[in-house]
């Protein structure tokens, strides 16, 4: 008999503790925490205040927190140093809810046939950078014949520089290209490279904050080239929690809104991603006052360069599989946020 209650006991306790394991292990489609609260996981590359264009300002305006406590959600936010590739294993893995990132990992993404929405704008141009040394005899373009260029492949600034060197009769042949995923600085500033490809905030840590370069052409003077900073969202979540892209697209529209009537203190919110004010400035100053490439409407504008890269990254072997970008697009969250 006693045998047969400490095997009744034992069976309760195990039973109890699947179910309270099953209740507190993982990540659920709403993303609650213990407390039952609802949370948002909004992940980027970077570190804590790397997001950039409108959603930097609703992340530090705490517009996002704003907006999603009106429909019973907090945000949390999940910086990734392993830039786009680490974002997009995050969104596969359920580790968050949506990526604020460049088009190519969003595209690169949705080729590989997992199933995420487009449901916003964060900046719509960001920009890529040729830069050199302060002593180099490279003035143009066409003096980059024959020159070590380094680059990150895969990535908006590897399209902007095979698109450049194209528009000066130039091809990958012409030069020496280096995939550099590490020390590009360095390899700058000691001479192993003679060229480097950047970003626009990377390029001007060199150019205006540290001084050890500077640039010769940028996708600024070009802006059919440059990409663009999206908001995706798992399809699944999305339309689980159809109120979340609503309430991110409000505070994207707030924060632009905000930065077109306080600029100056924009720029100084932005410096926390470790630009100088007077770098911010030479990055958004000449945007003002409309400060359009904070946009965060999705029009055809957005769609054709989509086509632009993803067709870029299929001619260059970066994905196999075509999708229509049309269709991964959702405009009804950003109409619904305007309403």
């Amino acid at each position: 008999m006693k045998k047969k209650l400490l095997s009744v006991i034992f069976a309760v306790f195990f039973t109890f503790s699947l179910t309270a394991c099953s209740q507190s292990g993982g990540n659920s489609s709403n993303s609650s925490t213990n407390s039952g609260k609802k949370v948002v996981r909004i992940g980027y590359p970077g570190s804590q205040y790397s997001l950039s264009g409108a959603a930097a300002i609703a992340q530090q305006k705490k517009f996002f927190e704003e907006q999603l406590k009106k429909i019973g959600y907090t945000v949390e936010y999940d910086p990734f140093s392993g830039q786009g590739p680490a974002v997009n294993e995050a969104l596969t893995s359920n580790k968050i809810d949506i990526a604020v990132y460049a088009d190519f990992p969003g595209v690169v993404l949705k080729s590989k046939g997992v199933q995420t929405d487009l449901i916003g704008i964060s900046q719509n141009k960001i920009y890529s950078t040729v830069v050199v040394q302060n002593n180099s005899k490279i003035k143009t373009v066409k003096d980059l014949k024959g020159k070590k260029i380094g680059f990150t492949k895969g990535t908006y600034m590897q399209k902007f520089l095979l698109e450049i060197l194209s528009k000066n009769g130039l091809s990958d042949k012409d030069v020496q290209l280096v995939n550099v995923t590490t020390d590009a600085e360095s390899s700058l500033v000691s001479g192993n490279l003679d060229a480097l490809v950047l970003t626009d905030d990377q390029a001007l840590q060199l150019t205006s904050v540290k001084k050890v370069a500077r640039n010769i052409v940028s996708s600024r003077q070009y802006p059919e080239m440059s990409a663009q900073s999206i908001v995706v969202a798992l399809d699944s979540y999305a339309k689980q929690n159809p109120k979340v892209p609503v309430a991110i697209d409000k505070a994207l529209i707030e924060a632009r809104n905000y930065f077109k009537s306080n600029p100056e203190d924009s720029y100084k919110l932005l410096t926390k991603a470790g630009l100088s004010l007077e770098a911010v400035k030479q990055e958004y100053s000449g945007e003002a006052p409309n400060f359009d490439v904070l946009k965060t409407e999705i029009n055809q504008d957005t769609i054709k360069r989509l086509d632009a890269t993803q067709k870029f990254l299929l001619d260059n072997n970066l994905i196999t599989n075509k999708f229509s970008t049309s269709s991964w697009v959702d405009k009804s969250y950003y109409e619904k946020a305007l309403k």
